[in-house]
């Protein structure tokens, strides 16, 4: 899937994490129940301060705020290991490092993009792009073969449309369209929540044991 200004959000393939009922009456499903909630949580909060550094990031790249900008980086990086981190339990610390490695390739994409936006280098944004497609490709391929409940292409699709959004809100920043960038916000913080949603399930599908 192509990586560009112009998103067609509707167009998404979403997984649906399954849904805790909160009058469950056995004990053990009530536990369950808890669990799996506080897990999904956990996620949403990690994936939501990704896409909250990210733009703090673009914000002060794009104010020339050198010291913001440095802050807002070391914070999209902690966060990125925290999420990677948080996989060790399940699949082992190997797995967790993989997962930090791509992550880290999609925020150099971002970056990069970001950083060739405000020196007005086309060439470094056609890169950047082709790098956020490629990476977006390779976390949906470490993801779906660690846990058979997340198909390929439906993470491909996910996680391109997030790239997407980066993109987008990048370019409505430089170009001063602050209603525009509003509302791709938006549409990031619902559309992060439903792949956090989305891997949570997965992973309470995967290991039913533990959740």
């Amino acid at each position: 899937m192509k990586i560009g200004s112009s998103i067609l959000f509707a167009l998404v393939t979403l997984l649906c994490a399954p849904t805790f009922a909160a009058t469950a009456t056995h004990s053990g499903m009530a536990a369950t129940s808890t669990a799996a909630q506080d897990n999904r949580l956990a996620l949403r909060d990690l994936w939501g301060e990704h896409i909250f550094w990210i733009r703090d990031y673009v914000q002060a790249n794009q104010n020339g705020d050198k010291a913001q900008a440095k802050v807002a980086a070391e914070q999209v990086v902690a966060n990125a290991t925290t999420i990677a981190n948080a996989i060790a339990p399940l699949y082992g610390q190997p797995a967790a490092d993989q997962l930090l490695k791509l992550l880290a390739g999609h925020w150099t994409a971002v970056k990069h993009y970001s950083d060739a936006s405000v020196a007005k280098d086309a060439a470094g944004r056609k890169a950047a792009i082709a790098d956020l497609t490629s990476n977006a490709g390779a976390i949906a391929k470490f993801l779906s073969s660690a846990n058979p409940n997340l198909p390929e292409k439906d993470l491909v699709a996910m996680l391109s449309t997030h790239g997407a959004q980066h993109i987008a809100q990048i370019d409505q920043f430089g170009a001063h369209d602050y209603a525009g960038e509003a509302r791709t916000w938006d549409a990031m913080r619902h559309h992060i929540l439903m792949l956090a949603d989305a891997l949570n399930g997965a992973l309470v599908k995967q290991f039913p044991d533990k959740f």
